[in-house]
C-alpha cells in the first residue's frame, strides 16, 4: 500500500515538471570537492548522468532521479520513529539508496559498521527554490559530523511534493576513502534516519532521529 501511495505521489510530481510546475527535481553527477567543501548543486533538469550506470551493470537498477517510484528498489523499510522511508539496492560496486521524509528541510542516512553517529559516512541532502543541495560527510563524534575532503557520491536527485522530500543517491560500497565506511555485499550495516521538518540548513539541528540497520544484498 505505501509502494503504491508513493508511485502516485511520484507520477502527480512528474505531471507537475512536464507542464512546468514548481515541483523540484535535479539529478547529476557530483564534482569532487576542495576540503570541507563536499556540496554539489544544481538547478538543472534530467538524468542523463545517471543512466550509465545502471547500464554497465547490465541490470535493471534504480535511477536516482530524485522520485521514488513503487518496485524500483529491491528493499525497503518504514521508520516508525522519524516516518522516514528507506530504499536501497546494491550490487558489486555501488550502493543505490531511496530517502522520503515526511517534512521539508534535510533529511539524511549513516551507514556504520556500528551503533552511533561517530565513524558512519552520512549523506545529507535538501530541496529548495528548485536546487538540489547534497553533502558527503562522516561522523566524527557521537554528536559531530563534518564534511568529507573528497565527496564519493557518484548521481544524486531531489523532489519535494506534498510536505515530503524525497532525495536519491548513488554511492561506491568501497570508495578508498578513509572517511567512508566500506561496505560489502551480504552484511548486515547500521544506519542512522534523521531529517529536519522545515529547514534546508544542514547546520539546522533534526527534528527526529532514529538508529536502525539494514542487510545489503548478497
Amino acid at each position: 500500500m505505501k509502494n503504491t501511495i508513493i508511485a502516485i505521489a511520484s507520477l502527480i510530481a512528474s505531471l507537475a515538471v512536464v507542464a512546468g510546475g514548481t515541483a523540484a527535481l535535479w539529478s547529476g553527477t557530483a564534482a569532487p570537492n576542495a576540503a570541507n567543501d563536499a556540496v554539489a548543486a544544481s538547478t538543472a533538469s534530467g538524468s542523463a548522468d545517471v543512466a550509465p550506470l545502471a547500464q554497465l551493470a547490465g541490470a535493471s537498477l534504480p535511477t536516482a532521479d530524485g522520485m521514488v517510484y513503487a518496485g524500483e528498489y529491491r528493499n525497503n523499510l518504514y521508520d516508525s520513529q522519524t516516518g522516514m522511508s528507506l530504499f536501497w539496492q546494491n550490487d558489486l560496486t555501488n550502493l543505490y539508496v531511496g530517502l522520503i521524509s515526511p517534512g521539508t528541510g534535510w533529511l539524511g542516512v549513516g551507514f556504520s559498521h556500528r551503533t552511533g553517529k561517530q565513524g558512519s559516512n552520512i549523506i545529507i541532502g535538501a530541496v529548495a527554490n528548485g536546487t538540489v543541495t547534497i553533502q558527503d560527510n562522516y561522523g566524527v563524534t557521537k554528536e559531530l559530523h563534518l564534511p568529507d575532503k573528497t565527496a564519493s557520491i557518484l548521481a544524486f536527485g531531489g523532489s519535494e511534493e506534498s510536505g515530503q522530500t524525497s532525495l536519491e543517491f548513488v554511492i561506491p560500497l568501497a570508495s578508498g576513502d578513509s572517511q567512508d565506511t566500506t561496505l560489502v555485499p551480504g552484511e548486515t550495516v547500521q544506519v542512522i534516519l534523521a531529517y529536519q521538518a522545515t529547514w534546508d540548513s544542514f547546520s539546522t539541528e533534526h527534528t527526529r532521529y532514529s538508529m536502525t540497520q539494514i542487510a545489503l544484498d548478497p
